[in-house]
């Protein structure tokens, strides 16, 4: 995720209600703030996505520990190797 230090002036037409609800959840002291980070987490989220996709294409995770599956049995060494 890109970090930058600029901010911007930018005009949006958007729910007061809602911006005045996300500033309270956040309990940050600005509407403006609020929304900074509100779209700070979401581009974040977006780029953790991104990345899942990008395991998922490679094949996915193995679960070479059996945290996910402690009952499955029968792979090597009577464990099971499950791909998450």
């Amino acid at each position: 995720m890109a970090s930058g230090s600029g901010l911007a002036r930018k005009n949006f037409m958007v729910d007061a209600t809602t911006v005045r609800a996300l500033k309270h959840a956040l309990k940050v002291s600005t509407e403006s703030e609020a929304v900074r980070i509100a779209v700070r987490d979401r581009l974040a989220i977006e780029e953790a996505q991104a990345a899942f996709g990008r395991i998922r294409g490679r094949g996915g995770v193995d679960d070479v520990f059996q945290r996910s599956a402690p009952d499955q049995r029968g792979g090597k060494n009577g464990r099971a190797t499950r791909r998450l």
